[in-house]
């Protein structure tokens, strides 16, 4: 692929946005809630291969993107936001992953941790443009300057004011969410006609689901992920 832009999200996120040849069109359609797995070629030659979920949304956007965050000692993360520039060529493998919604019918309840909002706003964003279910979306973050997509879901919050309900959970206020906080949460949605999709730090979804569980979700209603 060849990168068409990079968007500073955060002081320490970047979206990629990169052009399709026509001939690969089909074998990079996706879903919402897909990622793709990258070979990045690090400074002195050595090459790593690593996944980033697609933050874009399949319709509306033209072209993919996915949204990546720099981790502390991540050579491919840190290369990627420091060094990637438009025009740069990229080997990727066709997307995959089963963080997806199945049944389009039912309410959504999608929590985030930090760059887990990454597919999580793929699904969002189709949910609203697509659908007439109900979106709620907790969001977990260190602070203000942390939270990625902030600009845009303000807008998605105007726009969509009668079916989105965003709760930002920041450390700097109210510290680590608690299993308290994550049961009032939980409480706001109708958990019978919901789905529920965790992706964040290990220990964030770990919580969350033992709220839901604890709520009595259904297992078969809570897809979990994992940060890349």
């Amino acid at each position: 692929l060849t990168v068409r832009e990079v968007i500073v999200e955060t002081d320490d996120a970047r979206s990629i946005v990169s052009d399709i040849a026509e001939s690969s069109a089909e074998a990079f359609a996706y879903r919402p809630g897909q990622f793709l797995t990258l070979r990045v070629v690090l400074p002195g030659g050595d090459a790593v291969a690593r996944c980033y979920s697609l933050s874009s949304t399949p319709g509306p956007d033209a072209a993919p993107k996915i949204t990546v965050k720099r981790i502390a000692g991540g050579a491919a993360s840190g290369w990627l936001c420091e060094s990637l520039e438009a025009g740069a060529q990229l080997d990727v493998l066709p997307p995959t992953g089963i963080f997806t919604v199945r049944d389009t019918s039912r309410d959504l309840l999608l929590f985030a941790g930090g760059s887990g909002i990454t597919p999580v706003m793929s699904i969002l964003r189709d949910a609203l443009r697509n659908g007439t279910n109900r979106v709620i979306l907790a969001y977990a973050n260190r602070d203000e300057r942390s939270v990625i997509f902030a600009e845009e879901l303000k807008h998605l919050a105007r726009e969509f004011h009668d079916r989105l309900l965003t709760v930002h959970l920041l450390e700097s206020v109210q510290g680590l969410p608690s299993a308290a906080l994550l049961s009032g949460i939980a409480r706001m949605a109708d958990l019978d006609a919901s789905t529920a999709f965790v992706w964040g730090p290990g220990p964030f979804m770990d919580a969350v689901e033992r709220v839901l569980r604890g709520a009595g979700m259904p297992r078969g209603h809570i897809v979990v992920g994992r940060v890349v």
